[in-house]
C-alpha cells in the first residue's frame, strides 16, 4: 500500500509539473503571436498584416495560429479565452456578512459583483500596451471587437452563475438577483469607461463611483 501511495503521489507531482510546463509554453506562444501581430500591424497596417505572415514571424504554422486566436484582430488585441477566478466566484456565491462599520450588505454585495466582473473580463487579454493603443486609435473597429468579447465574457459569467446557483439553491429570486448584479456591474463598468480600450487595465474607483451615483439617481427617477 505504501508503495502504491508513493507512486500515486509521484504521479500527481509529475502531472502538476507537466501541466505547469505546458501552461508556460502556451502562454509564451500566446505572447509571441500577439507581439508578432502588433509589430506587423504597426509596420504594414491592419489590412496588410496577414495571418500567414503573423504565424511565420511568431515561428508557428498557420494552423497553430488558429489554436490560439480566432482572427488576426484578436491576435493584435491579445484576446484569450476568459477565465473566471475561482476565489472571486466563490466569494460571490458564498458571501460573508459585512463586519460592523463596513459597507452595508447591498453595497458589499455589489462590490463583490464588480470584482468578479472586472477580474473575469481582465482575464481575456494582457494589459494594453502603448503600441496596441496606437493601433486601436488608427483602427477604431477594434473597439467593437473588444466590446463583443467582453459582452461574451459577461454572458459566460452569467451562465456559470446560473448553473452554480441552481446547484446550491432552489430560490429563483436569489438566482435572479445574483445575475442581475453581474449584469448591472457590467453596465456600470461600460458607463464608467465608455469606449476606452483600457477599460480593465487600471480600474478607476472614482470613475466607478461616479457611474454608480448616476445609476442610483436614474433609478430614483424611475420610482
Amino acid at each position: 500500500m505504501t508503495n502504491i501511495l508513493h507512486w500515486c503521489n509521484n504521479a500527481l507531482v509529475q502531472e502538476e509539473v507537466t501541466e505547469g510546463v505546458r501552461d508556460r509554453k502556451r502562454a509564451q506562444t500566446h505572447r509571441r503571436i500577439h507581439e508578432a501581430a502588433v509589430e506587423l500591424t504597426l509596420r504594414d497596417g491592419l489590412a496588410a498584416a496577414t495571418v500567414s505572415e503573423i504565424a511565420e514571424r511568431a515561428g508557428i504554422s498557420r494552423r497553430t495560429f488558429f489554436n490560439y486566436y480566432a482572427s488576426k484582430e484578436d491576435a493584435v488585441l491579445g484576446v484569450q479565452e476568459p477565465q473566471i477566478p475561482p476565489s472571486a466566484l466563490e466569494a460571490f456565491l458564498h458571501p460573508t456578512p459585512p463586519a460592523p462599520g463596513e459597507d452595508p450588505p447591498g453595497d458589499a454585495r455589489f462590490v463583490q459583483a464588480l470584482h468578479l466582473t472586472v477580474t473575469t473580463m481582465a482575464s481575456i487579454g494582457p494589459r494594453t500596451s502603448a503600441d496596441v493603443r496606437t493601433i486601436v486609435a488608427t483602427h477604431p473597429e477594434l473597439i467593437d471587437r473588444l466590446r463583443a468579447h467582453r459582452m461574451a465574457t459577461q454572458d459566460l459569467l452569467v451562465a456559470v452563475l446560473t448553473e452554480r446557483l441552481a446547484e446550491q439553491t432552489a430560490s429563483t429570486r436569489a438566482s435572479d438577483s445574483a445575475r442581475a448584479l453581474i449584469l448591472l456591474a457590467g453596465v456600470v463598468l461600460r458607463f464608467a469607461y465608455g469606449d476606452d480600450p483600457d477599460l480593465l487595465d487600471d480600474p478607476d474607483p472614482a470613475a466607478i463611483q461616479k457611474a454608480l451615483t448616476a445609476f442610483r439617481t436614474a433609478l430614483k427617477e424611475i420610482k
